[in-house]
């Protein structure tokens, strides 16, 4: 038994061994003159002939779908020059027994010369390009011209003039001497429709010779132009409607024939064919016209009688067929063309320009397209700040790497999509979803982004979530799984929706959009209220913090710690710190004569700092309200978004020049620290109300306090003391020389307009 399948198993080895060698051959020697060009000729001309269909006029036998000639084109399109010694004695030897030596070489030069002269004013226009498959729009017209109607017109013209001197013999199927007659005119006709619709099968047939793979490209094609839309029901409607006109055209004529039979049938067919050529496209629908073609003119006696306008009749049958084929197939070229314009759109508008990943607009197709899904999301918050460092650059490579390093753990129906903030997110099956989320999370996290030699690896939240076909409220779901990745930075574990609140992370999104719209109406309606919170020295003199609050739906006061955030998150807090420059420069300008020389504090946030024209901004402001520069104090909190920012040193030092006052909010916390201080040309410094609150009672934040004062003299800066809110602490604050305090103690925050008149 063993044996058995050893000499079998042999055998097929030799088997497939001999056709490897048989397909090497094959591919070595096909395109050789002595190969394919010469043996294809003496195949496919019979089987042209035959199908070729020839009606009798005048006694004499006279073609109106003729394939001949569209066989020589395509095969000198494809072989070139290659292909002359195949066709050459294929005609020689296909009319030289019938018609004798010289009607055969007369023949030969017939083809020769029409085939010749069309192929190189083609090939003169198009170039290489020129031998590539039918249906490209940018080469129809070109071979229109020159591979149907020059090439027909030739080949007519040179049996004319042949004709004309006598060169062929009594017994030819053409034999008539007049050129302007109905005979001509429907052998010319039949040329026309032959081209047209016989050349781009016999490419077909020969490319398919030539490359067996493809014929597999053209089914290929087929299923590619059909409309994505079309229904089995649809494609039977149309098939039965092709079948029955068809049939009823070819039925055979009774004594007395009716319009279901007669030409007039055949100006039905067009409104079908074109009903196929929208649905199918050119390259089924070409094939499908061509089959029609064949058994119509093939059978065109059971649709056009023999009575007195027989020859007008068939004038007329093949003038449909003609002018029905230039039709159908420049309609199809077009309808194909706009179909694979709107494929390749749709396609691009899936994919993100910049990071070459599918977008949201995919996801969303890719999740209707699947009964179950899992969507994880993949939240890199720290990419904000390395872009700020490194550029947009290093954001979009950072994406395409982590995609690219994600995939192995992926299976090949799973994708990677991009967002539009600074995330990924995976469309995962469900299946053992918690598992692979968990290997996804820990290879992210794996995961080293190389920059100048050195190696960051930013935190990457995670959280995802089963998804059910139809998909509604995508955006919204993205945006509570981003809610949920940010928790993940805190356990450094994936979080999955369903152990989780929906409903509170939906009111957690809810909250924030209301708020941006209540930020969006405040800044176009004018619905801040400015408070403001003096700050006051030992001797009594005094000025004023502007602090910000916003009125709510319901005009209730907002505090800034509130919407602050979501405006820094969202760039809206220098339009913020306009609004408040503009208002309180206005305001002074209005009670300058009740309230001279008045002096405010306005605090400026990062993005306001870090603008290349907000010194300029402010010095317009003071110049239009008339405000002395050294009656503003700007206030900057020290921050990440500020540490080493050339662009924030030069906008306060432009501010120092110009006369403004800066100080420093909140030393002491943060990215504030002695070796900022040291660098810093300030000249007001506000200690943090965290080493205040308790300055009494701990030792500690006396010596942080007693310190910061000894730095903050050596650089002639005038101190402030926040969050005093005893008579103690200011007394104590006051015995350490600092110069001024502020707190509730002094005074709470209150409306700017309610300033006593001497300030």
């Amino acid at each position: 038994m063993d044996a058995c399948k050893s000499f079998q198993t042999l055998e097929l080895v030799k088997k497939q061994t001999l056709m490897m060698k048989f397909t090497a051959l094959y591919n070595k020697y096909k395109d050789k003159w002595w190969a394919l060009p010469l043996v294809l000729p003496f195949i496919l001309y019979p089987i042209t002939q035959y199908m070729s269909s020839y009606g009798y006029v005048d006694g004499f036998e006279i073609p109106f779908f003729y394939l001949n000639m569209a066989l020589m084109t395509a095969l000198t399109m494809i072989y070139g020059f290659k292909a002359l010694p195949g066709i050459i004695l294929c005609v020689f030897f296909r009319v030289a027994p019938d018609r004798g030596l010289e009607p055969a070489l007369m023949s030969v030069l017939h083809y020769f010369t029409s085939t010749g002269i069309s192929c190189a004013g083609y090939y003169y226009f198009t170039g290489k390009r020129g031998r590539a498959s039918f249906g490209r729009y940018n080469l129809t017209w070109q071979r229109i011209f020159w591979l149907v109607f020059i090439n027909a017109t030739l080949f007519l013209n040179y049996f004319q003039t042949v004709l004309y001197l006598g060169m062929y013999g009594v017994h030819q199927k053409m034999m008539y001497i007049t050129p302007f007659t109905t005979r001509t005119l429907i052998n010319y006709q039949g040329m026309l429709v032959g081209n047209m619709i016989g050349l781009p099968m016999c490419y077909l047939v020969i490319r398919s010779f030539r490359t067996p793979s493809y014929m597999k490209k053209y089914v290929e094609k087929i299923r590619n132009q059909v409309a994505e839309d079309l229904r089995a029901l649809e494609l039977i409607c149309l098939f039965s409607a092709m079948t029955l006109l068809t049939a009823l055209m070819i039925s055979p004529i009774n004594h007395k024939p009716t319009l279901i039979n007669s030409v007039y049938t055949l100006t039905l067919l067009l409104p079908v064919m074109i009903w196929g050529t929208l649905r199918l496209g050119h390259a089924a629908i070409s094939l499908i016209w061509w089959v029609l073609l064949v058994v119509l003119c093939n059978n065109y006696q059971s649709y056009i009688p023999h009575t007195v306008d027989y020859k007008l009749h068939l004038a007329v049958a093949t003038s449909c067929f003609a002018a029905f084929s230039i039709t159908i197939i420049l309609m199809a070229i077009n309808i194909s063309r706009q179909r694979a314009l709107n494929i390749k759109t749709k396609r691009l508008m899936s994919i993100d320009p910049v990071v070459h990943l599918p977008n949201l607009l995919a996801l969303d197709t890719d999740l209707n397209k699947n009964t179950v899904s899992v969507l994880c999301q993949l939240y890199v918050p720290d990419l904000e700040l390395l872009g700020r460092h490194y550029g947009l650059l290093m954001q979009v490579q950072y994406k395409q790497q982590l995609a690219h390093f994600l995939k192995p753990v992926l299976e090949s129906d799973e994708l990677i999509y991009i967002s539009s903030g600074h995330d990924l997110i995976v469309r995962m099956s469900p299946l053992n979803a918690e598992k692979r989320i968990s290997e996804l999370h820990n290879k992210a996290k794996d995961f080293r982004y190389t920059r100048d030699g050195v190696k960051l690896y930013p935190q990457i939240g995670c959280s995802y979530c089963i998804i059910n076909y139809p998909v509604g409220h995508l955006y919204l779901l993205i945006g509570e799984l981003r809610a949920l990745a940010e928790i993940s930075l805190t356990t450094n574990l994936p979080v999955d929706m369903r152990k989780q609140s929906s409903r509170q992370v939906q009111n957690q999104v809810k909250t924030k959009v209301d708020m941006m719209n209540q930020l969006q109406r405040a800044l176009e309606l004018d619905r801040f209220v400015l408070m403001a919170q003096p700050i006051e020295s030992k001797n009594g003199h005094r000025y004023h913090e502007v602090l910000l609050r916003m009125l709510g739906n319901n005009d209730e006061l907002i505090f800034p710690d509130t919407f602050l955030p979501l405006a820094n998150e969202f760039g809206m807090s220098s339009s913020i710190d306009l609004w408040v420059l503009n208002n309180t420069m206005k305001y002074m300008d209005e009670t300058r004569h009740s309230r001279p020389n008045q002096c405010f504090a306005i605090n400026l946030t990062p993005a306001s700092i870090c603008r290349t024209d907000m010194a300029h901004l402010i010095e317009n402001m003071l110049i239009k309200y008339g405000i002395a520069p050294e009656q503003l104090v700007l206030e900057v909190t020290e921050t990440d978004e500020l540490t080493n920012n050339l662009q924030a040193d030069k906008t306060l030092d432009a501010l120092q020049r110009l006369g403004c006052k800066i100080a420093i909010d909140d030393f002491g916390t943060g990215y504030a620290s002695y070796a900022r201080l040291k660098n810093m040309q300030a000249d007001i410094l506000k200690i943090d109300g965290s080493f205040i609150h308790n300055i009494i009672s701990s030792e500690m934040d006396y010596k942080i306090v007693e310190s910061i004062c000894e730095l903050a003299r050596m650089k002639n800066m005038t101190l402030v003391a926040e969050f005093v809110e005893t008579e103690a602490i200011q007394n104590a604050l006051f015995r350490m020389e600092i110069d001024y305090v502020q707190g509730y103690f002094i005074g709470k925050p209150a409306p700017i307009e309610t300033l006593p008149a001497t300030v």
